[in-house]
């Protein structure tokens, strides 16, 4: 586990062990390319609300190897994060519900998906849909910080 701290920033990338499979030496690689990705991504996003939130991957279903050359999962968990930023570049209201009602954040794969329950939001992207997820996540976000 990797902690990046900037200013009042924590940000944890945790590489999640939740595959059971077997997984391959290229698996291996891409997972931690990704995290290593994410972890970037995060320390800039959740960096504008000054919070200390935990983002990290799901990869107990991950995209399918074939589909990998094709999409990025950092970018897809990319695209939910810019929705956070979003939320606290728009007023210290929207920087305030964020520090105070989310802890972590996971992006996973699946149905589209975002649900926030006890500091937790479950981020659920479809990685062959294309789709605009920062304006879907930043909706949510906004009915339900």
């Amino acid at each position: 586990m990797k902690l990046y701290v900037i200013g009042a920033v924590a940000i944890t990338a945790a590489v999640c062990s939740t595959v059971v499979n077997a997984q391959s030496l290229k698996d291996k690689e891409y997972f931690a390319s990704e995290e290593k990705s994410l972890a970037e991504e995060a320390k800039y996003y959740v960096g504008k609300c000054e919070a200390n939130v935990t983002v990290k991957f799901d990869w107990s279903s991950p995209p399918k190897s074939e589909d990998r050359s094709r999409n990025s999962a950092s970018g897809y968990c990319k695209q939910s994060l810019e929705a956070l930023g979003r939320i606290c570049e728009s007023s210290q209201t929207g920087k305030d519900a964020v520090k105070q009602k989310i802890k972590s954040w996971t992006c996973g794969f699946g149905k589209r998906s975002i649900a926030l329950k006890d500091g937790a939001v479950d981020w659920k992207v479809d990685f062959n849909t294309p789709g605009n997820d920062a304006d879907f996540a930043f909706e949510y976000l906004q009915n339900h910080l």
